[in-house]
């Protein structure tokens, strides 16, 4: 049981991030379009009747932040064009990306146990924030119900450190969905801190008060 909580590595320093931090149209759009697809860095890989359902959809949603259709298509193409550059500076980066699906207050749950049976301190808040970040996108720029989760480069360290003691086969040896789930999400966590890579979280509102 659970709600499907989805992940996409961020370069920190990459354009992209800097800019998704001073541009709230930008930061709307990514949000936005967070979920569909394969990805944020693959969303214009889908059907192209697709791609312009939704992204009427938002325009309209934020009419009063995107303003004129003209100054849509300025935003939406330099996101295209962002998204381009970031995966030819970032080798792979659209490909660190996991999700739990419907796996998320298990996983929650069994990983609390196993911190706790090592006598990890607050167990149960470490790994709150390693499912749902320590920060948000663009907190300067929006609410965070209207935000992505974002697990900071400390966070993510210390989601690492704390993934490379833990064997998947072992937490969840009977679990095969769990384990997968799982084991993608803790993959991510490893890859995000050796390439120096925050995370972006999207979770359902309603979720967060139930893990933290």
């Amino acid at each position: 049981m659970g709600v499907s909580v989805l992940y996409s590595a961020i370069p920190a320093f990459s354009t992209l991030y800097t800019r998704l931090q001073r541009e709230k149209a930008l930061s709307i759009l990514v949000v936005y379009l967070f979920p569909y697809g394969c990805g944020i860095f693959r969303f214009f890989e889908i059907e192209p009747e697709e791609i312009n359902e939704i992204l009427e959809d938002v325009i309209e949603t934020h009419q009063e932040t995107f303003g004129s259709e003209l100054e849509a298509d300025r935003v939406i193409a330099e996101l295209r064009s962002e998204l381009r550059l970031t995966r030819q500076a970032y080798p792979g980066i659209e490909d660190r990306r996991a999700s739990l699906e419907e796996s998320s207050f298990e996983i929650n749950e069994r990983l609390s146990q196993e911190l706790s049976r090592r006598k990890v301190a607050n167990a149960d808040k470490i790994v709150g924030k390693l499912m749902l970040g320590d920060q948000t996108l663009a907190p300067t720029l929006l609410s965070t119900k209207e935000s992505l989760g974002l697990i900071s480069r400390e966070l993510v360290s210390e989601g690492a450190s704390i993934f490379r003691q833990i064997d998947p086969e072992t937490l969840f040896a009977r679990n095969e969905w769990c384990f997968d789930d799982f084991k993608r999400w803790r993959d991510l966590y490893l890859s995000a801190d050796d390439k120096n890579e925050e995370i972006l979280v999207r979770v359902p509102f309603f979720f967060s008060d139930l893990t933290c």
